[in-house]
């Protein structure tokens, strides 16, 4: 129920920004599930969403956006996980390909050794490929991480973050997008890659196939995968 009020009221919050124009305004929801059951591990059931509001300023593209993430089973002797994050992203170009990036994220992991995670970055980015199949960009500088411990004094970190985004238009009706991110500091780094296929079903309904993956190598060295299906809307 947390993890539904929480989608649900981001989803919200982002829709009622976007009184603007379309041109200006652009928005996209997508939500996964996936069920599955055994004789020896019981029944596991994964439900995914994120959500993300673009505007497209005259000097600054800015994109809000959240996620959440729940995985339940049977198997009394590992650990559910659920997990939430928002981020906001901001970019001015400069030149023709290069832009500054700033980035403010915050997350709750269930499964890390952190109450909550937050930071927020400044840097430098550049679309290496941008042609009408090919589209790759990538971001990296220096920020300041807050971690909120559960069982110890709260830590203030400097991190290095590094960024990746790569899409390909394998057809007018087929995606490929995978996106990814190193947030390196002291006490641990965080790595982070989405892959996800769109096929589409409509100009603006497609049918997602995703995989999530997250390492955090710090006190509980956590690895975690999640594949689900789902449907991509687009407004």
């Amino acid at each position: 129920m947390r993890f539904l009020a929480f989608f649900l009221l981001s989803t919200y919050s982002l829709y009622s920004l976007a009184d603007e124009p379309p041109k200006i305004w652009q928005g996209m929801l997508d939500m996964g599930y996936l069920s599955s059951m055994g004789s020896t591990s019981g029944s596991k059931e994964t439900f995914r969403g994120k959500t993300s509001l673009t505007h497209n300023g005259d000097y600054w593209i800015q994109i809000f956006s959240a996620e959440g993430l729940s995985v339940r089973d049977e198997v009394p002797t590992t650990n559910d996980s659920e997990r939430y994050l928002a981020a906001y992203k901001a970019r001015h170009f400069f030149a023709e390909r290069n832009f500054f990036t700033l980035r403010l994220q915050w997350e709750k992991d269930m499964l890390s050794a952190s109450e909550y995670q937050a930071f927020g970055s400044l840097g430098l980015g550049r679309e290496l490929v941008k042609t009408e199949a090919h589209f790759l960009k990538i971001e990296t500088g220096p920020g300041i991480r807050h971690s909120e411990l559960r069982f110890a004094p709260p830590k203030d970190e400097a991190i290095a973050l590094f960024s990746w985004d790569y899409d390909w238009k394998i057809n007018p009706h087929t995606k490929f997008i995978h996106k990814g991110t190193v947030e390196a500091g002291e006490y641990n780094t965080i790595t982070r890659v989405n892959n996800q296929l769109k096929q589409n079903i409509t100009k603006v309904i497609a049918l997602s196939i995703n995989h999530d993956y997250k390492h955090d190598d710090g006190e509980k060295n956590t690895r975690e995968g999640v594949f689900s299906i789902g449907l991509n809307y687009q407004f």
